[in-house]
C-alpha cells in the first residue's frame, strides 16, 4: 500500500491563482498529511560571471529570496487554521521543476502537486517546460491540478494496461491501483478502471497480405475483460466501474473520463530520454491537455523497461 504523509506543493509566482495549494489543503486535511510549499527565484545578473559588484549581487539575491519567502508565508495561515502542519522552502533556481528536484534530493515526499499549464505540442516539449520535466524526472508521483474547484463527483479513474506481459507495466498497474485505492479509502470516492484494447481489424487492414485469425478480436476482448476483472476483484472495484473500450488509449481515457465525470485520472508514465522522448512522449504527457480534470501521474523508478510506451 502506498501512503501519502508528506506533500510538496510547487507554487508558481507568475500565476495569480494557486490551484495546487487549494488541492493540497483538501488532500492534507483528508489524509492527515503535512505540506511543504515551495517557490523559486533567479536572476542571471546575480551569478558569479555577472559584471555587478559582489555586494550588489548579494543584496539583490537576498532581497529576491526574502520577497519570495514572504509570498510563501502568506499561504501558511490558511493551512494552520485548518490544523495542517505546513513548512516553506525557497530555492535559487532557474525553473520551478529544478527547485522541486533539488528539494527531492534531501527530503522524502510522497506526492508532488503543481498547477497544470496548457501545452501546445512539440515546441513546448523542446523547450522543456517545468510540467514535462516533472513528469519525466520527479521520483515521486505528480498531481497536475487543472482547477481549484473541489472534487465534486467523487470519482477517480485509474488507467491500466491490463494485458501487458511486461514486468514494468505490471508494476505500474499495481502502483496506479494502490495509490488510487489509498485515495478512495480516505476521500470516500468511487474507483473506476479504464483499459483500451487494439483495433485488430485496422491493424490487419494495413497488411492485407496477412489474414486475420478467426475470432482474434473476440479472443483479445475476452482477454482484456478477464484481466480487468482480476484487478477489479483484487481492489474491490464494482463490475459496473470497469470500462473496456476498443481504440487508442488517449481517446479511450479522454472519452471515459468525460463520460463518468471523473474528478481525477490516475495514469502511469515512463520517461523517455533524448530526442526520441521529445517526439514520442507517452500517454500521460499527451493526455494532460485532453481531459478537464486533475491528473495524477505515477512514474515508478524500479523494474520499468524504458522502451514501454
Amino acid at each position: 500500500m502506498l501512503n501519502i504523509n508528506h506533500i510538496l506543493v510547487a507554487l508558481d509566482s507568475e500565476h495569480p491563482e494557486q490551484p495546487a495549494f487549494d488541492r493540497a489543503l483538501e488532500l492534507a486535511n483528508s489524509l492527515k498529511a503535512s505540506i511543504t510549499i515551495l517557490g523559486s527565484c533567479y536572476e542571471a545578473y546575480c551569478e558569479d560571471d555577472s559584471s555587478l559588484e559582489p555586494e550588489t549581487k548579494h543584496k539583490i539575491k537576498t532581497a529576491m529570496i526574502n520577497n519570495r519567502q514572504q509570498w510563501l508565508d502568506s499561504y501558511t495561515k490558511e493551512a494552520e487554521s485548518k490544523g495542517i502542519e505546513i513548512s516553506t522552502e525557497v530555492h535559487w533556481q532557474k525553473s520551478l521543476d529544478r527547485a522541486v528536484l533539488m528539494s527531492m534530493n534531501t527530503n522524502d515526499f510522497d506526492l508532488v502537486i503543481k498547477g497544470a499549464k496548457q501545452h501546445y505540442g512539440l515546441v513546448d516539449r523542446l523547450f522543456n517546460h517545468s510540467d514535462w520535466n516533472l513528469l519525466r524526472h520527479c521520483p515521486a508521483p505528480v498531481l497536475m491540478v487543472k482547477s481549484a474547484k473541489p472534487w465534486a463527483n467523487n470519482r477517480i479513474l485509474a488507467s491500466i494496461d491490463a494485458t501487458s506481459y511486461s514486468e514494468g507495466h505490471r508494476l505500474i498497474n499495481e502502483n496506479i491501483l494502490d495509490f488510487s485505492e489509498h485515495l478512495t479509502d480516505h476521500l470516500s470516492t468511487d474507483l473506476h478502471i479504464v483499459n483500451s484494447y487494439p483495433m485488430v481489424s485496422l491493424a490487419f487492414a494495413m497488411v492485407p497480405e496477412v489474414t486475420a485469425p478467426d475470432d482474434i478480436q473476440k479472443y483479445i476482448t475476452e482477454q482484456h475483460q478477464s484481466e480487468c476483472e482480476r484487478y477489479a476483484h483484487k481492489y474491490n472495484i464494482n463490475e459496473d466501474h470497469i470500462h473496456i473500450t476498443e481504440g487508442d488509449p488517449d481517446d479511450v481515457i479522454e472519452m471515459t473520463a468525460k463520460e463518468i465525470e471523473a474528478d481525477l485520472v490516475v495514469i502511469g508514465s515512463v520517461a523517455r530520454e533524448g530526442f526520441a522522448g521529445v517526439l514520442l512522449g507517452n500517454t500521460a504527457e499527451r493526455i494532460i491537455n485532453r481531459v478537464s480534470c486533475d491528473i495524477l501521474v505515477i512514474k515508478p523508478q524500479d523494474g520499468v523497461d524504458p522502451d514501454i510506451d
